[in-house]
């Protein structure tokens, strides 16, 4: 008999990867393609999507995973804040993804014309990448694709619907727009521009799983349900072993899942209400985050990987990475300059292959650590989720620890994203997606700080801080 199995399909900025999970919470499975595409320069800003080349590595990875097995539900987790514009006969007009820029003026003005601050609304700062900002750019530099225009839709949505998904667009995806009005739980009309108001996707909680289309040249016959995005997803299905932590670092991002403030009260909600001095770092990076992908691609013999990487301070050594994450207070809005200068890093110091990639690794756990600290005064925190491209450092769970002082759990073998969007398909079988996570989580590894290397980790922490200011510093003058 074909063994049962729940799919999750993640389309990651790197790659697109597919993983099987059996009713008892293994893995099945596992396929991967990786994406084709030049890498990003400083000076490279138009990153139109291949929505082509996706769909076919998509379908390769699914077909790969679900040969030989009985596939209940398949779920589609994709990297946020893409958008995708189709006209009335399904063909794509314009398609953008998270590292295309085009849109950082017009986003800029969508902030200078509001009546209210863009993060009291969104809970976002206002981006290049949000739809707001996007829209307006559209509307004003390719007028054609407005006129034609019948539907918007994200990425994981687009793959979604493609293989038979209803139409409509979760609550947490419409949250990762930058376009959604938390208060109102309705689209913020007010940041969007008027021609994009009557072609908003419907929005629904959990909308209802449908059957994998026949022409989707899938050979499954399954139900696919609604779509996520990826580190949503990646939280989902980490929180089962670790249901008490408030942070989760996720391939390209680092987020405080723990609300200083809500309007809802709903932990679905993790990224959207960080409001009143919440705070979150981010960097657009690519695989293992925080620039390392530059980096690595600056070591062409392949010495700089995440193996690498150890537990010998890299700050000891007067190393240090500052990437375009950043500790920013978002209570007061505005764009964050800095955040533009990934996925390059600026490294102090003359390091080798090993120190480097330590100091990518300190670089994440120093914004984690002041993240930390700005949310502390309003909740008890907990411990720390470590997934995704940091996570395959052997390393970088107990740097990460004796960085923060608190335990972390880490899962280097586990393709988070991927793993949660089958959980997310499982959770109709199992009463919820919460439960589906409490029965199918995969396990992690704990990490405990080393209290005798925190105190010297506390007083590099303050010397980073101040690289960190004279870096902001120079790229304001050079403004």
């Amino acid at each position: 008999m074909r063994e049962r199995v729940y799919v999750g399909l993640d389309i990651g900025s790197s790659g697109i990867r597919a993983v099987a999970v059996s009713p008892e919470g293994r893995e099945a499975g596992q396929a991967r393609c990786e994406r084709a595409r030049a890498p990003m320069s400083l000076v490279d800003f138009e990153r139109d999507l291949d929505l082509d080349g996706i769909w076919l590595a998509c379908v390769e990875v699914l077909n790969k995973v679900c040969a030989g097995r009985r596939v209940a539900a398949i779920g589609v987790a994709a990297c946020r804040h893409s958008l995708i514009v189709v006209d009335a006969q399904d063909e794509v007009l314009f398609a953008s993804g998270n590292d295309d820029v085009r849109a950082a003026l017009a986003g800029a003005s969508v902030e200078a014309e509001s009546d209210r601050p863009v993060l009291a609304v969104t809970g976002h700062a206002p981006a290049m990448i949000h739809w707001p900002g996007k829209l307006r750019w559209l509307a004003e530099e390719r007028p054609e694709v407005c006129e034609a225009a019948a539907k918007l839709r994200t990425l994981e949505g687009w793959v979604a619907e493609r293989l038979g998904a209803e139409p409509v667009l979760t609550d947490i995806s419409a949250m990762e727009t930058g376009a959604w009005d938390l208060e109102a739980d309705a689209w913020a009309m007010s940041l969007i521009p008027t021609w994009a108001r009557s072609v908003l996707p419907v929005v629904e909680r959990e909308p209802a799983p449908a059957r994998v289309r026949p022409d989707s040249t899938l050979d499954a016959d399954c139900l696919v349900s609604a779509a996520w995005p990826d580190s949503h997803a990646a939280e989902l299905a980490t929180r089962g072993a670790a249901s008490d932590a408030d942070c989760v670092a996720a391939g390209w991002s680092t987020t405080c899942l723990r609300p200083a403030e809500t309007h809802t009260g709903d932990s679905r909600v993790w990224r959207g209400l960080r409001m009143g001095g919440g705070l979150m770092a981010e960097a657009n990076a690519g695989d293992g985050g925080t620039g390392y992908g530059w980096l690595r691609s600056q070591h062409r013999s392949g010495e700089l990987t995440m193996a690498a990487a150890s537990e010998a301070s890299a700050a000891e050594a007067g190393v240090f990475a500052l990437s375009g994450l950043r500790v920013t207070d978002w209570s007061v809005p505005g764009l964050s300059v800095t955040g533009m200068l990934s996925p390059s890093p600026f490294v102090t110091g003359a390091p080798t292959a090993e120190v480097l990639g330590t100091a990518v690794l300190e670089d994440l756990g120093f914004a984690v650590y002041g993240n930390r600290l700005a949310l502390d005064g309003a909740a008890a925190a907990g411990p720390i989720r470590l997934t995704g491209g940091y996570a395959r450092a052997p390393a970088a769970g107990q740097i990460l620890a004796n960085v923060t002082g608190s335990a972390v759990c880490s899962f280097p073998g586990v393709a988070a994203s991927a793993w949660g969007a089958a959980l997310a398909a499982a959770a109709p079988d199992y009463g919820g997606q919460v439960e589906a996570a409490d029965a199918l989580a995969p396990p992690g590894v704990w990490r405990e700080p080393d209290m005798t290397k925190a105190p010297a980790y506390a007083d590099h922490y303050q010397r980073w801080l101040a690289l960190r200011a004279r870096l902001e510093t120079f790229v304001q003058d050079a403004l």
